[in-house]
C-alpha cells in the first residue's frame, strides 16, 4: 500500500498515470464510429504499470480485427485514427523501431500454429508477453478480456489445460526467454537518442523492469498452489500491476519484506522524476565498450547500488518460498 509521505512520487506517478488512462478512455470513445477495425487499444510500459509521469512514452497495444490485419492501409488508418485521437494529450510518442508501431490482430496473439516456435515474430512475441506483464486496455475492455482468455489458453495448451496440477511450463519457459533476451540486448546496446542512452536503458532494466518479470514469475510460483483452476486464478491476478502483483503475493504468504522493495522502488522513481538525473544518464554516452568500463559514474552508481536491494530482495522472497510453491515450478524456473 503507497503512504504519500513515504513514497510520495510512487504515489504522483499513480494518479497522473490513472488520470491519463482516463482521458485516453474519453478520447478513444469514438473510434468505434471513425474507426471499427480497432478492437482494443491497451497501454503498456509505465502507463501500464501506473508508473508513468510527464516524461513517459505512451507505449500502447493496437489490436485490429483479423480481416484487418492483412490489409496494410487498414492497418495504417486504424493506427492514425488511434494517434489522432490521442494527440490533444501530448503523450511522447514510443520509439519508432518498437513493438508499438505497428498494430496485430487477436488471431496473431492466440495464433496456436506458432505453438513453441523459436523465430517467432519479434513484434508478436513482444506484444504477446507486453499484454501479460503490464497491459491495462483504455479501449474495448471486453475484447481485452478476451484476448487474455484466449492467450492463457494458448500458454495453456496440450498440457495444463487437460490437467490444473500441472504448471505453466510453456508460459515460464516463454517469460524466461523473454526476459534474458531483453537482459542481453541491455548489455551490449550502445545506441542512443535524445532521451535514450546504455546508461538509462540499464537503470530502468534493474530498477523497473526485472520487477515487472518477477512480478508475473511471483504468480506463476504463487498459482503452482492452485490444484482446479489455474487459468482463472491467474486471469484474475493479472488485473493487477506488476506491483500490486507483488504486494499481493507476499501478502498471501505472510512476508513482511514488501516495503524494503516499495522503498528502493521510491529512490529509483525520484531519479526517473528528475530532468538534472535522466539528462546525466542520457549525455553519458558510450560509444565503445572501453568507454564504457573506464567511466567514472556515480549517478548511475548510486541507481546500480539501489537496483542491488531490489534485486536481492526479490531473490531472498523467491528462494523462501521453497516448501510453499511446488517443487515442479522450481524446476521449471531452473532447468
Amino acid at each position: 500500500m503507497l503512504n504519500p509521505q513515504e513514497h510520495p512520487t510512487l504515489t504522483y506517478a499513480h494518479n497522473w498515470s490513472n488520470n491519463m488512462l482516463e482521458q485516453m478512455q474519453k478520447r478513444l470513445l469514438p473510434l468505434a464510429d471513425i474507426a471499427p477495425d480497432v478492437s482494443i487499444a491497451a497501454v503498456s510500459g509505465s502507463l501500464g504499470r501506473l508508473e508513468g509521469m510527464a516524461h513517459s512514452d505512451c507505449d500502447l497495444i493496437v489490436l485490429v480485427n483479423d480481416e484487418a490485419i492483412h490489409e496494410p492501409s487498414r492497418c495504417q488508418k486504424a493506427m492514425q485514427a488511434v494517434w489522432d485521437a490521442l494527440e490533444p494529450l501530448g503523450l511522447p510518442l514510443p520509439k519508432s523501431s518498437g513493438i508499438y508501431v505497428t498494430p496485430a490482430s487477436h488471431g496473431q496473439i492466440c495464433d496456436y500454429s506458432t505453438l513453441g516456435l523459436i523465430a517467432d515474430d519479434k513484434n508478436i512475441f513482444g506484444k504477446r508477453m507486453q499484454v501479460l506483464l503490464d497491459a491495462k486496455p483504455v479501449y474495448g475492455e471486453d475484447n481485452f478480456q478476451s484476448l487474455m482468455q484466449g492467450l492463457l489458453e494458448r500458454y495453456a495448451a496440450g498440457f495444463l489445460i487437460h490437467d490444473q496440477k500441472k504448471e505453466w511450463v510453456y508460459l515460464l519457459n516463454d517469460l524466461i526467454r523473454y526476459f534474458r533476451s531483453y537482459c542481453a540486448w541491455h548489455q551490449f546496446d550502445l545506441s542512443n537518442d535524445p532521451i535514450d542512452s546504455w546508461h538509462m536503458r540499464n537503470t530502468k532494466l534493474r530498477n523497473s523492469r526485472i520487477p515487472m518479470f518477477a512480478a508475473l514469475i511471483f504468480l506463476l510460483g504463487e498459482c503452482s498452489k492452485e490444484k482446479k483452476d489455474k487459468i482463472g486464478w491467474l486471469r484474475e491476478h493479472l488485473l493487477l500491476t506488476p506491483m500490486q502483483r507483488i504486494e499481493k503475493v507476499y501478502q498471501l504468504n505472510n512476508d513482511n519484506g514488501f516495503n524494503i522493495l516499495l522503498d528502493a522502488y521510491e529512490v529509483f522513481m525520484q531519479g526517473m522524476n528528475s530532468p538534472e538525473v535522466r539528462n546525466v544518464l542520457v549525455e553519458a554516452n558510450p560509444k565503445t565498450l572501453e568507454d564504457l568500463r573506464a567511466m567514472n559514474f556515480p549517478v548511475y552508481d548510486e541507481l546500480h547500488d539501489n537496483s542491488d536491494i531490489i534485486i536481492r530482495e526479490l531473490t531472498r522472497f523467491v528462494l523462501d518460498r521453497r516448501g510453499d510453491w511446488s517443487e515442479a515450478f522450481y524446476e521449471y524456473l531452473l532447468f
